[in-house]
This record gives structure tokens, C-alpha cells and sequence, in this order.
């Protein structure tokens, strides 16, 4: 009897030792309502402060305005936080949101709208810790409260009024609205109905294909994404387009009436190419770390040239002239004497052109030494790496290379330096 006791006891401190970090909100609950848009924090002791988990400028302090007496939305060592002003502790703290779009360096945007009134939201933007947020901090309560006519779509599943679920790491898209997705072969999909018709019809026949394409290369998702695509106006003349991917989801926003007027038929094959290919990238993209950005960002600018090359019939013309571009704007963003790392950290765009140049140089000493695959073999072999439990960084992913080839890597900064290999072949 003692020995059982004894089990039972180990095993719950082993339950409590290796258990997520408690943040110690009990609820975040985002609200919709004819007035507008809310969040609400329901937190399981009283505080003094919060911090958020992601915090790439101050715009909360803007968009964010408070419900809740004695509240206000500050910036302390790096990170926005939510600021008892008398520094008496609080149990509850609630918000009117801004629900315009507006794009965030280095993360996704929280709120991408539909043309007829729908919304896509990053739950991301949302998590938060009392007093300060750890690495072990990675599970937030979350809930939406509807009491308008639109149904919630979160996790592929349908929901009305009052929802709640477990939300983790990297956040999710949850769809609020009233436009029935569409299934199409190999995706679901909800598009804005205002994008130009090329457009939409762009989507549903080149996506299926793109996913047959990656899926050949590099082995069949295990659930059928759902793909998310909207516009909304922007003031100030401004316009573009962003894309991401999470988990099972791709999410594609364009911003601006000029960002429709000029759409060409080779950068919206790469921008879908490339958001797809993400979905593909498995526990290399999932594990990854922004400060090595260039792996994943770069393996997915190659692969989507590739399959544009392909797609336009451009004999190789396409991937050949993108490297030498992004040769050009990496050697001029990064100085041979500063660390990636700092580069990467001022000038996110450098993961992209610098990695792409990386990626392409590996893809081509690859198939050089019989790895027809190139890039996609070293994905597959660095992701495998990675989902047996190794670091998903820069000394993995060559330890990949050189598993493949017999021989080890050259340093990224070589890589760069090289010239653009004649043998990259789509």
C-alpha cells in the first residue's frame, strides 16, 4: 500500500513539475456586439500589472481603449503591459478595440476585415501573463461572446454565441461572420467576395494545384488547412498585402484599392506559393525562432520561385533573377563585420533576401552531389531532425546538409558571399 502511495505521489509531482507555466488569467474573452468590439481579462488573483506575450510596437496604447477604472495600457523593458495607475491590485481589466486593420512589424495583424463585415482575428495578439511572461508561459483561456447574428468558425468547427477553448503558443485565426466557407479540393476556404474575380478565380484553381505540387515534394498535410482571404480600405493612401500561416491555417489580406489595381499574374502565383509552402514546412517552421528566421523564410522564398519557374515556364529565368536581387539587398544590409543575429533583429526583411540566397546556394550544392530533391530533401531531413528533438536552428539545419551530402556546410555568411550558382534548376 505504502508503494502506491508513494507512485501516486511521484507521479503528481511530476504532473505539477512538468505542467505549462500557470499565466494566472482565468479568461480572456473577446466580445461582439452591435456597439462594437471588446476584450475582457478574468484574472485568478488580483494584479498590479500584465504583460503581453507579443509586443512589436506600443499601438495598444492607441487602439486599446480601457472600460475599466484605474487601468491604463504602458511600455516597460520592451514589452507592452497593462498598469494599475494607483498601483492598487485588479482582478478584471476590459477594453474597447480598435478593429481597423494595421499592419505590425514582424507579426501578424490582429484584425484583418472582410468587405461585408466579417472579421479575422490572431488570438496571439491577446495573450498575456501577470507580471512578466516566460518561456513556460504558452496556454491562455480564451473565449468569444457573440450576441450578434455571426456564427464563430474556430478549429474548422462552427459555433455560436458564447465559445471557450484552450489556446497555446503561436495563437490561431478564428473567423467571425456570416460567409459559409467553401470547401475546394485539398483546402476550405472563406474569400472576400469584393476580390476582383481573377483573383478569386487565381485562388481556387492555382491553391489546389500548389498543394498537389508541395505535397509531392514533400509528403500530404495530416488535415485539410482552411485558407482565409479579405480586403479592407486603408487610409492614408497607403496599400499592400500581408500573408501568414499558423497551424492548418493560411491567411492572405490585401489592404488599399491600389493593392487590387496591381495585381500581376507572376507576384500573386509567388505570394500564394510562398504562404503555402509555409503550411508544408512542419516541426522546422513550427520549433523556429524568430533570430533564425532566414531558414524558414528563405527555404520558402526558393520553394515558391521554384514553383513560379515552373508554373511560367521560365526556364529557371525566374529563381535565377530573384537571387541575385536578394544577393544584392542582403550584402547591402548587412555589414561583414556585424553578427547576423543584430541584422536580422533591425531589418527583418534580411531573413528573407539573405535567406533565399542561402537556401538557393544548399538547393544547388545539393543536386550537385545527386540530391535531386535539393531544398525540399533538406527540409524533410531538418525537419525529421527536429521532431526527434533537436533545436530547430542554423547548426541543425546544416547538420541536415551534411547528412545528406557527406560533407559539412559553409557558414551563412560564405553562403552569401558566393556567386549565384548557374545550377539552380527548378
Amino acid at each position: 500500500m505504502r508503494y502506491f502511495i508513494a507512485l501516486a505521489a511521484l507521479v503528481l509531482v511530476l504532473l505539477l513539475w512538468f505542467a505549462p507555466a500557470d499565466s494566472q488569467i482565468r479568461l480572456i474573452t473577446l466580445s461582439k456586439s452591435d456597439l462594437g468590439w471588446t476584450v475582457t481579462y478574468q484574472l485568478d488573483e488580483p494584479v498590479t500589472h500584465l504583460e503581453f506575450v507579443r509586443s512589436p510596437n506600443q499601438s495598444r496604447a492607441e487602439r486599446w481603449q480601457p472600460l475599466t477604472d484605474n487601468i491604463q495600457i504602458g511600455w516597460q523593458n520592451g514589452s507592452e503591459v497593462i498598469l494599475s495607475k494607483n498601483g492598487q491590485p485588479f482582478s478584471e481589466a476590459a477594453f474597447v478595440l480598435d478593429a481597423s486593420y494595421t499592419p505590425l512589424p514582424k507579426d501578424y495583424a490582429p484584425f484583418s476585415p472582410f468587405s461585408d463585415g466579417g472579421m479575422l482575428i490572431h488570438t496571439a495578439r491577446f495573450f498575456a501573463c501577470a507580471d512578466q511572461c516566460a518561456a513556460a508561459h504558452h496556454e491562455w483561456p480564451m473565449a468569444v461572446n457573440l450576441t450578434t447574428n455571426d456564427y464563430l468558425l474556430v478549429d474548422g468547427q462552427l459555433r455560436l454565441g458564447f465559445h471557450e477553448w484552450l489556446d497555446r503558443d503561436s495563437g490561431r485565426a478564428i473567423y467571425i461572420g456570416s460567409q459559409p466557407p467553401e470547401t475546394f479540393a485539398a483546402l476550405v476556404a472563406i474569400i472576400d467576395p469584393v476580390l476582383p474575380q481573377s483573383l478569386q478565380h487565381d485562388m481556387v484553381t492555382e491553391l489546389p494545384m500548389m498543394m498537389s505540387y508541395y505535397t509531392k515534394q514533400l509528403g500530404a498535410l495530416t488535415q485539410t488547412p482552411t485558407l482565409f482571404a479579405s480586403y479592407s480600405d486603408y487610409e492614408g493612401g497607403y496599400f499592400g498585402h500581408q500573408g501568414g500561416v499558423l497551424p492548418n491555417q493560411v491567411f492572405m489580406h490585401w489592404y488599399g484599392e491600389q493593392a487590387l489595381q496591381n495585381l500581376d499574374e507572376k507576384n500573386t502565383l509567388w505570394f500564394f506559393a510562398h504562404e503555402i509552402a509555409h503550411l508544408f514546412q512542419g516541426a522546422g517552421l513550427k520549433y523556429s525562432s524568430s533570430d533564425e528566421a532566414w531558414i524558414h523564410e528563405g527555404a520558402a522564398e526558393l520553394m515558391s520561385y521554384l514553383y513560379t519557374d515552373t508554373k511560367l515556364n521560365q526556364s529557371n529565368q525566374l529563381v535565377q533573377e530573384a537571387v541575385r536581387k536578394a544577393q544584392q539587398e542582403c550584402i547591402a544590409s548587412w555589414p561583414a563585420s556585424e553578427p547576423f543575429i543584430n541584422v536580422g533583429r533591425v531589418n527583418f526583411r534580411a531573413h528573407y533576401s539573405c535567406g533565399l540566397v542561402a537556401n538557393a546556394d544548399l538547393h544547388a550544392q545539393l543536386q550537385a552531389n545527386g540530391v535531386r530533391a535539393g531544398i525540399f530533401a533538406l527540409w524533410e531531413t531538418y525537419s525529421r531532425l527536429v521532431k526527434d528533438g533537436a533545436a530547430a536552428n542554423s547548426e541543425t539545419y546544416f547538420a541536415a546538409f551534411e547528412e545528406l551530402t557527406g560533407y559539412s556546410s559553409m557558414s551563412l555568411r560564405q553562403l552569401i558571399d558566393r556567386p549565384v550558382s548557374a545550377s539552380i534548376a527548378p
